[in-house]
């Protein structure tokens, strides 16, 4: 995926395949996948219309099958004498089968390798022996095993190891391995592509929240019934490798120092399968809490302005899944404002009704106290000042909403939204982590050591 890829070859539609046209399929990570043809799948009748092929075949100049899905054309044009050039943008591609129609594209499992993977695992089969003399070096490897976590009936996890070995030469002027770490989904049978990407979804963002970091997907590979082999009355199931535009991708050499992650595996090793059961599990209930808070992570260039107001309505949106969200029993509410209507003019009833509509739940400012004894451990630690802390996130909360002109000078703004922002993302990790499985002692152990957080806790 963060590789550039070119390959020049011969395409066709899957209803058509005399039809072969000249042209060259180019893959960068931030523009997606643009195949320039030497021609048009179309006629000159029909120059006019758009274009949007869901599935286009190719086959590279080196022999790869290709298979390009959800297509547009993006441009053509006709040269003299009446020869067109055209171009078409693929969401999708794959290297390694041909899929025929949409509902062929399934896998029987996808390993992806992500960015800081390695790192957050830290698990190596790699063993070197430096003696004193120098004189001889040993380099021995082992492969871990793979580790499984299950999901459900239909669903395993595996974190398993891949590996590179050394190339032979004559002379042998030098030999290395290389290890790299994947996460492979296996499901019970053969899934749908676009099923895969829910489930990538939540492994990326718990990869996220335990690294404090953007993690994406470096490389995807699949393996699918429709391109197995027998050799030797063994069954094959060759890679295809996957490809879609991705902006903001990770540099695989870019490396994540430990003690900056929020925790790693070997910390969590012991219940990792009861933390990711339990991310999963719940991903659909806390799916707006979910998305606000990985949406600000993965938005590296939004206004502080916005992320500020992303993580006060995750925290609102947690809460009001979480907890008491009414100040009085429904019943009574209900009695109040019966009571309301009745005492003014009729003319003002539907009116006052639809303001009072939303009357009776907490707000704001009771939302946060709730959230900080919720999180106490933390809290206590990380805000000094609780009442100050909630006053000033109300305060900047209701500014950037409505802008009233009144708010304008209490409004926190610079320096000092940042450090507000920065202790409501620690607000939400702790809750994350809660959700987790994870003990509050633990918690604030795990924060506490991390030295992004160091200088925001009071001893």
């Amino acid at each position: 995926m963060i590789e550039k890829l070119e390959y020049k070859g011969f395409w066709w539609l899957p209803n058509n395949p005399e039809n072969k046209i000249s042209g060259t399929l180019q893959f960068t990570p931030n523009e997606g996948a643009i195949l320039d043809l030497v021609g048009s799948f179309r006629d000159l009748e029909h120059f006019n219309q758009s274009f949007q092929p869901e599935i286009v075949l190719g086959i590279s100049s080196d022999g790869k099958n290709i298979t390009l899905y959800k297509c547009f054309e993006t441009k053509s044009r006709v040269s003299i004498p009446g020869l067109i050039i055209s171009s078409l943008y693929a969401s999708v591609v794959f290297v390694g089968a041909h899929f025929l129609k949409a509902e062929d594209i399934k896998f029987k499992s996808l390993s992806i390798h992500f960015s800081h993977l390695d790192e957050w695992v830290n698990i190596s089969g790699i063993d070197i022996d430096f003696p004193t003399d120098t004189k001889e070096i040993l380099i021995r490897y082992k492969k871990p095993e793979p580790i499984q976590v299950v999901l459900n009936d239909s669903l395993r996890l595996l974190i398993d190891f891949s590996t590179e070995y050394p190339f032979l030469s004559h002379p042998q002027k030098e030999a290395g391995i290389k290890q790299k770490i994947y996460i492979i989904i296996e499901p019970s049978t053969e899934k749908p592509f676009e099923e895969y990407f829910p489930i990538m979804y939540h492994i990326r963002n718990f990869l996220s929240l335990a690294t404090t970091e953007l993690v994406q997907p470096l490389l995807i590979e699949g393996k699918t019934e429709t391109n197995k082999e027998i050799i030797a009355n063994t069954v094959h199931y060759p890679s295809v490798g996957i490809f879609y535009q991705l902006p903001n991708i990770g540099d695989e050499t870019e490396k994540l120092t430990p003690y900056l992650m929020l925790f790693r595996y070997n910390q969590i090793s012991n219940q990792f399968d009861v933390f990711l059961n339990n991310w999963f599990q719940k991903a659909n209930y806390l799916e707006t809490v979910y998305d606000l808070y990985f949406g600000t992570l993965y938005n590296p260039h939004l206004y502080l302005n916005n992320q500020f107001l992303n993580l006060i309505q995750a925290i609102e949106s947690y809460h009001r899944k979480t907890m008491k969200n009414n100040e009085l029993p429904e019943d009574r509410h209900q009695e109040r404002i019966k009571e309301i209507l009745n005492a003014v003019p009729s003319k003002f009833t539907d009116w006052l009704e639809w303001k009072l509509k939303y009357s009776n739940e907490v707000n704001l400012r009771q939302r946060l106290k709730d959230i900080l004894e919720f999180c106490s451990k933390i809290s206590e630690r990380l805000i000094s000042d609780q009442e100050a802390f909630i006053g000033k996130t109300v305060d900047t909360r209701n500014y950037l909403t409505h802008f009233d002109p009144e708010l304008e000078q209490r409004a926190v703004k610079g320096k000092e939204l940042y450090d507000l922002t920065s202790r409501l993302k620690v607000l939400l990790q702790t809750i994350f982590l809660k959700e987790l499985g994870l003990s509050d002692d633990r918690i604030r152990e795990l924060i506490s050591s991390n030295i992004k957080y160091s200088s925001m806790l009071s001893s």
